[in-house]
C-alpha cells in the first residue's frame, strides 16, 4: 500500500512540489557500513550493499542536490539562511568496507562526505565484539556449546550459553576476554575469523586507511572514542571527546569540530559539554530535514537503510515524508 501511495504521489508531481517547498531545508543523509557478505540481511540499518549506496548517490545527483561540508552548513546557519538544495552526506562509525563500498560512488559524483569516527576501534584492530557476537548468533542460531578447553569454563557452570548469558559473562570478565570468546564462538559455528581479518568484516578502518582517506578529501569528525556518551557524566563525556579528537588529530593533522551522538541518543544537558568544547555542530538520528529553528547541536538527519526502496528514499530526499510527518504531528496537536 505504501508503495502504491508513493508511486501515485510521484506521478502527481508531489515529489517535485515537496522539493520546491523544502528547497532551503538542508538534508543530512546518514549511512553506516557496507556489507562484506550478508551483514545487510543481519542489520540493514547499519550495513548497506555497495550497489544500494551507488544508486542512492545517483538519485541525489538526479534530483539536483548539492552536497556540501559540515563547515559550509555551519557557515550557512550563522549567515541566517541555508542555501538552496543543500545536502550533507554523513557516515557513522568507521567500518572498513566503506573504502571500496562508498568512496567510488562519492568520487564518481564528486560528492564531499563526512566520516564520524569512533577511534577506539581504529586503534584496536579486531572485529567489533558485541556486534560480531550478535551476528554469529543471528547467522547460526546458537547456542555456544563450551568445549573442555573453553576459556569460559572456570567462570560458569553452564555447558551451553545463549547470547544474553554470553554477553553478560563477557562484560563481567572484561575486554581481555573478548577476542578469545569471539574465536571460541567462531570455532563452534565453523566461521573463519582469519578470513574476517582479510576482508575486514565487522572491522573498522586501520589508522593508515583513515590517514589515506583524509588525504583524499573525506572529512573525519567526532563520534566519541569508545562509542559511549549517553549515560556518562560531564567529565567522562569530555574525556571521550578529547580522546577522540586526539587520535583524529594524530591521523589527519586536523582538529575535529563536528560531532555525532553515538546511536543518536542525547540529553539536553549534554549540549553544555559540546558548547564548552566549542564544537560547531552535532547530529542525531531524529528523522527529518533541518529548518531555521534547528539547533546546530541537535540536527536531524535522513536515516537511509538497505531495506528501503529507491522510491521511499526519493520520498525522504525530496521532503515528502518529512512534510507528511509534520502535517500528522500538527493535526495530532490540534486534537489535544
Amino acid at each position: 500500500m505504501k508503495t502504491i501511495i508513493l508511486t501515485l504521489c510521484q506521478w502527481l508531481g508531489l515529489f517535485s512540489l515537496a522539493k520546491i517547498l523544502t528547497a532551503r531545508r538542508p538534508r543530512i543523509l546518514c549511512y553506516h557500513g557496507i556489507a562484506v557478505e550478508d551483514e545487510h540481511l543481519f542489520s540493514p540499518g547499519v550495513f548497506m550493499q555497495s550497489s544500494t549506496f551507488a544508486r542512492r548517490m545517483a538519485l541525489v545527483a538526479k534530483w539536483g542536490y548539492k552536497p556540501v561540508s559540515l563547515d559550509e552548513l555551519y557557515r550557512q546557519h550563522h549567515a541566517g539562511q541555508y542555501g538552496k538544495d543543500t545536502l550533507v552526506i554523513t557516515i557513522d562509525d568507521g567500518w572498513a568496507a566503506i573504502e571500496y563500498g562508498m568512496l567510488p560512488a562519492l568520487k564518481k559524483h564528486n560528492f564531499p562526505a563526512t566520516l564520524y569516527l569512533c577511534t577506539y576501534f581504529v586503534v584496536n584492530q579486531r572485529p567489533v565484539f558485541k556486534l560480531a557476537v550478535y551476528y554469529l548468533f543471528w547467522k547460526y542460531k546458537g547456542p555456544l556449546t563450551l568445549s573442555d578447553s573453553s576459556c569460559l569454563k572456570p567462570y560458569t557452570t553452564l555447558q551451553q550459553l545463549g547470547i544474553n548469558e554470553l554477553l553478560k559473562l563477557a562484560a563481567e570478565l572484561g575486554s581481555a576476554f573478548e577476542q578469545p570468546i569471539l574465536q571460541e564462538l567462531a570455532d563452534c559455528f565453523d566461521e573463519d575469523l582469519t578470513n574476517w581479518q582479510y576482508t575486514c568484516k565487522l572491522m573498522f578502518l586501520s589508522p593508515e586507511k583513515v590517514t589515506a582517506l583524509a588525504k583524499q578529501g573525506l572529512a573525519i569528525e567526532l563520534h566519541t572514542h569508545r562509542h559511549k556518551f549517553l549515560k556518562l557524566d560531564s567529565a567522562e563525556m569530555t574525556k571521550e571527546i578529547i580522546d577522540n579528537q586526539h587520535v583524529i588529530s594524530q591521523l589527519t593533522g586536523k582538529i575535529a569540530q563536528h560531532f555525532c551522538y553515538p546511536s543518536g541518543n542525547h540529553r539536553p544537558e549534554q549540549l553544555h559539554v559540546l558548547n564548552n568544547m566549542e564544537l560547531k555542530t552535532a547530529t542525531t538520528t531524529e528523522n527529518g530535514l533541518v529548518n531555521a529553528r534547528s539547533h546546530p547541536l541537535t540536527l536531524p538527519r535522513l536515516m537511509d537503510r538497505d531495506n528501503i526502496s529507491d522510491l521511499e528514499f526519493e520520498a525522504e530526499l525530496c521532503g515528502v515524508m518529512t512534510l507528511l510527518r509534520e502535517l500528522t504531528s500538527f493535526f495530532k496537536r490540534g486534537r489535544q
